[in-house]
């Protein structure tokens, strides 16, 4: 096989394999040179100049132990002769580690390093004597060794000696291998150079050879390209091979025939185009269409159809090339012949194999021939064939012909289309100037009533405004009027409970019957309460959606129990029939609750007869509950409003019934809060049944955002503080932006007392100069400010690179609105706090999360006192702190039975009373004048006599959640207004055992 066929892949993987071997072999060599080299110097290292430095630390050790011979005959103490000998004795165990190391290491005769080890030996022997003669106290005999006719100088010559030996040998050793190693590299570079030229020299062939070889292809399809590019269309590549550049060659002569066809293509259909835009009449265009589009396809005979009018058949309207024979009309509907099965398809249909019953044949001065392929070009507007071209000739229609007629199909059909639109638009012509007259008047009453639409549509807009304060306005009012009206009803349901146990068979029985009625409809109205505060609170947007999972038909057997007792009492039946296989499902507990509630005790309140039954099914994404009553039933012109607020079927029901109509709309409104629905289907007469579909997981918008801002509501306070010291809270400044000077002491005092330092601005302006003055480490920010607010500061800080990262926590009184919210989070507001909320504890944790954010840990609500009850002996003291009189009347009434009851109408009083009376319970209202309940409770546990007493939180608030808040602040119970005497008991015996 020749080179030159080889791929071009594989040609480099040839020739840079064989450099890349090379490159490998020249790699060993150079390794092996390396090697030899290096065993060169390990042999000089470890031989010569080991036993060398050996024979150094020898002769030093040797030395060392004459010195200190001579120190030992000459020392006077005792303690300095034996000092010397012990250097003496450490000298000759280093010459013993040396005369080792020698003896592993030496390359020369082993006996030489054994005569001068014995000859040591000996000299050591001779010495020990004189160290005996020392410490016996012979020093003259010691000091005969000292002399150089002696034994010992005469051994130490001969030990010399011996060492010089084995030094002179390491030497020339090691002079031995240097020159070794010198020859050793001028080898090894001769090797290296010599290799290294082959090297060179394959490479530059092997570089030659794949130039040459990818060079000369790439000239020749280059010469080529540029040519073609030139205009040349006709120039082909000549060069041919079977590697990736014959490929190459072969695909650019493909291409070059391809983009030729092409250009030949376009170049004929510009040419039809251009016939087709010369103009819309009729027998010019055909004429002038025909002719070219025959020249172009090669054709003999043309002829055009059109559709008549009655759509039953196509008729001939021009031709070129056809007998007269062939002039006959084709039918719409048989769809025969030619046209057939373009009429069915409705695409052009080639025709190669004529048969001899065709109307088309070409008339010669030889005679009539037939054609050898006809192609029938159907003309369809809005998928209706109106037109038929058929082209016929006596060659043969190649692939480029066929594909310009495709191409053309499209812009014939339009220009057919356009020239007979043309000739309908000039018929209709006439008709649109007498009817534009007439739209011309239409237009001119069009605009009259244009304005008047104007003008409703503002006044719409105008009441669709004041609808919207209409009802916030309403939900405010609803929601404050409704808190206001539980303090007189604490004092008349309470009391009505009083005076029924007291006034038993004492007054007449008619007279007794009204404190019933009292209490009933007390109840009632509070229940009425409870409804407009759950209302008032889903309308201004306060509702919380509060997931958790749970077992959906636990909720539902637990709600019919607690339901049950009415049924029974108005002797009809309760069932529910739920199955096994009800799924666990996330969502709000409580708001389900509310809506169960809600529907079953509506079924029961309107159904006299029968029963009630609850079905629940499910399916992958919803759960859905049936509760079906055979009640009433509601006529189907009540069933679009029986969920809207303050309605009912009609008002007979609410006679008879009694209700406010608002349970159907708070369990409408839950049910799309929590994203499900209610629906009702009711027959008059013939019961009802309401269907709660609920979602089996929350929705997107229920999904809890991390970024979100903290608010404290009246059912959170989730953590407390690890201690930080006052000496780093006053390394902080908080700067308190607030216009009320109330607000701004309180804030004052509380920082002051906790450590901090603080800077006051008055408002927005003030506050942004401030900062510029100062940066401070944390704000207090009130939204409300004159001039510039603080929604402005927050933006403003937030929008400079230096302030952007300031904490800031929102102190307002102000309602804020779900795009006020918005704003909030989005500028990383660290939390939210309303301002009827404040306590002491509750900033002070605000503020420290906010300053030092890793010194927070989340813990359970501590409780109160942590001091084990003791049973009560005697009459049990009770301090009752309440500003109205109505209620501290109420709550002494119904507790004057149980013990010594002691009355404070504020704060300072009950403090002053509970440290005269050392009370054992003390129920404490919050709202009272001066200092508040809370502000009081906190004194309370400052006194170190009260801090055991329980306290019970007495409130108005009934809001969910309250509990948590009243337990946060450190009270021990809670109980709302109006007071249930029952659960009022239950508290108090809960804090107040009694022995």
């Amino acid at each position: 096989m020749e080179i030159n066929n080889l791929k071009i892949g594989l040609q480099l993987k040839i020739g840079f394999g064989i450099i890349i071997f090379l490159i490998v072999v020249l790699g060993a060599i150079s390794w092996r040179q390396s090697n030899l080299i290096t065993q060169q110097t390990t042999d000089i290292y470890e031989h010569p100049m080991k036993v060398r430095r050996a024979l150094g630390n020898i002769n030093s050790g040797i030395l060392s132990i004459r010195l200190e011979y001579r120190n030992m005959i000459l020392a006077k103490e005792p303690s300095d002769k034996q000092t010397a000998a012990s250097s003496i004795f450490l000298a000759k165990d280093e010459v013993e580690n040396n005369f080792n190391i020698v003896s592993d290491q030496y390359l020369g005769p082993p006996s030489d390093v054994s005569e001068a080890h014995q000859s040591y030996l000996k000299w050591i022997l001779l010495i020990d004597r004189g160290q005996e003669y020392v410490l016996k106290g012979n020093i003259q005999e010691a000091l005969k060794n000292l002399d150089q006719s002696s034994d010992l100088y005469i051994q130490r010559d001969l030990m010399l000696r011996n060492i010089k030996i084995i030094d002179d040998f390491a030497l020339s050793k090691s002079d031995q291998l240097f020159n070794n190693s010198k020859e050793l590299k001028k080898s090894l570079d001769k090797q290296l150079i010599t290799f290294l030229s082959l090297i060179l020299v394959l490479s530059f062939v092997i570089i030659l050879l794949l130039i040459k070889n990818i060079q000369r292809p790439l000239l020749a399809i280059t010469q080529a390209t540029k040519q073609f590019g030139e205009g040349n269309l006709d120039i082909r590549s000549s060069f041919s091979s079977h590697n990736e550049l014959g490929s190459l060659s072969s695909s650019f002569n493909n291409l070059a025939e391809t983009i030729q066809e092409e250009f030949s293509f376009k170049e004929r259909s510009v040419k039809m185009n251009t016939v087709m835009l010369q103009g819309f009449e009729t027998k010019n265009f055909l004429l002038q269409l025909l002719e070219p589009l025959m020249q172009l396809t090669g054709s003999q005979v043309a002829a055009i159809f059109i559709l008549n009018e009655q759509k039953t058949s196509f008729e001939h309207l021009e031709s070129i090339g056809m007998p007269a024979n062939g002039h006959k009309s084709f039918s719409a509907k048989d769809y025969e012949g030619e046209f057939g099965k373009a009429l069915v398809s409705k695409k052009i249909e080639h025709t190669t194999h004529i048969s001899n019953d065709s109307k088309v044949s070409f008339v010669t001065v030889s005679g009539v021939l037939m054609p050898k392929e006809i192609v029938t070009i159907p003309i369809i507007d809005k998928q209706e064939v109106i037109a038929m071209i058929s082209l016929s000739t006596l060659q043969s229609y190649d692939k480029i012909t066929m594909r310009l007629i495709d191409n053309m199909m499209g812009a014939l059909s339009a220009w057919m289309n356009a020239m007979l639109a043309n000739q309908r638009i000039q018929k209709m012509s006439v008709n649109l100037r007498i009817q534009n007259q007439e739209l011309e008047s239409q237009k001119k009453e069009l605009s009259v009533q244009t304005n008047e639409l104007f003008e409703q549509n503002a006044e719409l807009e105008m009441q669709k405004r004041q609808l919207a304060e209409s009802n916030q306005m309403k939900s405010s009012f609803l929601s404050n009027m409704s808190h206001e009206l539980r303090t007189p009803l604490n004092s008349v349901i309470a009391l009505s409970g009083v005076l029924n146990r007291r006034l038993a068979n004492k007054i007449p029985v008619e007279e007794f019957s009204y404190l019933d009625v009292i209490e009933r409809n007390g109840k009632l109205l509070l229940s009425l309460i409870n409804d407009i505060l759950d209302l008032s609170r889903i309308e201004a947007g306060f509702e919380e959606f509060k997931a958790s999972k749970f077992e959906i038909k636990e909720l539902i057997e637990e709600v019919v129990e607690l339901i049950e007792p009415q049924a029974k009492h108005k002797r009809i039946g309760l069932s529910c029939h739920l199955g096994d296989s009800l799924p666990t499902i996330q969502s709000d507990y409580e708001k389900c609750r509310h809506i169960l509630q809600n529907i079953i005790a509506n079924a029961i309140k309107f159904t006299e007869v029968g029963e009630v039954m609850v079905t629940a099914d499910s399916d992958s994404q919803f759960i859905k509950i049936d509760v079906r009553d055979t009640g009433i039933g509601i006529g189907e012109e009540f069933l679009t409003t029986i969920f809207e607020e303050f309605r009912q079927a009609d008002n007979s029901n609410a006679r008879k019934y009694g209700g406010t109509g608002l349970g159907l709309s708070i369990a409408k409104k839950y049910t799309e809060f929590i994203g499900g629905n209610i629906t009702v289907t009711s027959e008059k007469g013939k019961g009802s049944v309401f269907t709660i579909t609920l979602p089996i997981e929350p929705g997107i918008s229920y999904i809890v955002n991390t970024e979100e801002v903290r608010t404290y509501s009246h059912d959170e306070k989730d953590y407390e503080l690890n201690e930080v010291s006052r000496q780093s809270k006053s390394e902080k400044t908080i700067l308190i932006v607030e216009d009320s000077e109330a607000i701004v002491l309180q804030l004052k005092d509380i920082l002051q007392a906790e450590g901090y330092n603080y800077l006051v601005a008055r408002n927005g302006k003030e506050a942004l100069e401030q900062i510029e003055r100062q940066m401070p480490d944390a704000m207090i920010l009130d939204l409300m400010m004159p001039e510039v607010d603080g929604f402005e500061v927050l933006k403003n800080i937030r929008g400079k690179e230096e302030t952007s990262r300031i904490p800031v926590i929102i102190l307002t009184a102000k309602y804020v609105t779900k795009e006020e919210l918005s704003f909030l989070k989005h500028n990383h507001v660290h939390q939210l706090i309303q301002k009827g909320d404040i306590n002491k504890e509750q900033l002070i944790g605000a503020v420290t999360s906010m300053t030092f954010p890793k010194q927070l840990e989340v813990s359970e609500n501590k409780p109160a006192y942590n001091t084990p009850l003791k049973p009560i002996t005697g009459t049990p003291v009770i301090l009752i702190v309440e500003d109205n009189p109505d209620n501290l009347l109420t709550v002494k009434a119904l507790l004057e039975d149980i013990g010594t009851i002691i009355g404070a109408t504020n704060g300072l009083e009950g403090l002053e009373k509970a440290i005269i009376h050392q009370p054992h319970l003390i129920l404490m209202d919050i709202a009272l004048p001066g200092m508040n309940g809370i502000e009081t409770l906190a004194a309370v546990r400052k006194e170190e006599s009260l801090k055991h007493i329980p306290i019970i939180a007495l409130s108005a608030s009934a809001m969910k959640g309250d509990r948590e808040q009243f337990l946060a602040f450190g009270f021990n119970e809670y109980v709302s207004k109006p007071i249930d005497n029952d659960h009022l008991m239950t508290v108090i015996n809960r804090h107040l055992p009694l022995a």
